[in-house]
């Protein structure tokens, strides 16, 4: 009487397997390998793909089988799922995680001024410990965000080149809000530079005179008086 039940059903895969033609454990290994290699740091580690059992006997599949991280789960991975849809198996294949430094490096040449956009990033491992120091590894600092100068695709990514996008252009019309102790005047006026919300702007109001104040998020200026 057979007491081992994954025995007995790798040997009635095992049977079937022959009939059909048997996969190769090594080109598993090698999918599994150049899989986990092309996908070293997009999460933070580097993955080294292990051994397949030897015992194992599937039916031959006709193409490559495709690697993927298991749906479901978040790294650091334990394994990673091959599978093959015209013989329906699929199979989890060990893996060894290392933990790696990281940062986002632009996946295309963004010109100065430009506003960084998800798109635009990508999580890659940083070899350099000093740059790995400066580097960004939260993209909520980096999206939104533009760039100082022009820097080709691949260009790591560190805050001392960010700048908040600028809303406001030289010549451009705004509003000024003159506020005090228990009252508040606006005027029209006009921006006499470019400006981030946040930043001081010089602006020229009708009269002539150039009064600076704070860009607001309505894109107002709010100047306070004494």
């Amino acid at each position: 009487m057979m007491r081992n039940p994954l025995l007995y059903g790798l040997l009635l895969l095992s049977q079937f397997a022959f009939s059909a033609g048997v996969q190769d454990l090594r080109q598993l290994e090698q999918v599994a390998k150049a899989f986990a290699e092309a996908d070293a740091g997009s999460d933070g580690f580097r993955y080294q793909a292990g051994k397949a059992d030897p015992r194992l006997r599937l039916p031959a599949c006709a193409q490559p089988p495709v690697a993927a991280w298991p749906a479901g789960q978040k790294p650091p991975f334990t394994a990673l799922e091959l599978a093959c849809a015209g013989q329906g198996w699929r199979i989890l294949l060990p893996v060894t995680a290392s933990q790696l430094s990281v940062g986002y490096v632009t996946t295309r040449q963004i010109r100065a001024g430009e506003v960084l956009q998800e798109a635009d990033i990508k999580l890659a491992p940083v070899s350099n410990r000093a740059l790995a120091l400066q580097a960004v590894r939260d993209p909520a600092l980096l999206v939104g965000k533009a760039l100082r100068s022009t820097l080709p695709a691949g260009s790591l990514l560190r805050e001392s080149q960010l700048r908040l996008p600028q809303v406001i252009k030289t010549n451009q019309p705004v509003r000024v809000l003159v506020q005090g102790n228990g009252f508040a005047i606006g005027s029209d006026a006009v921006a006499l530079g470019n400006a981030a919300v946040g930043e001081r702007l010089n602006v020229r109001v009708p009269s002539g005179k150039v009064i600076s104040g704070v860009v607001q998020e309505d894109l107002s200026v709010l100047i306070a008086a004494p």
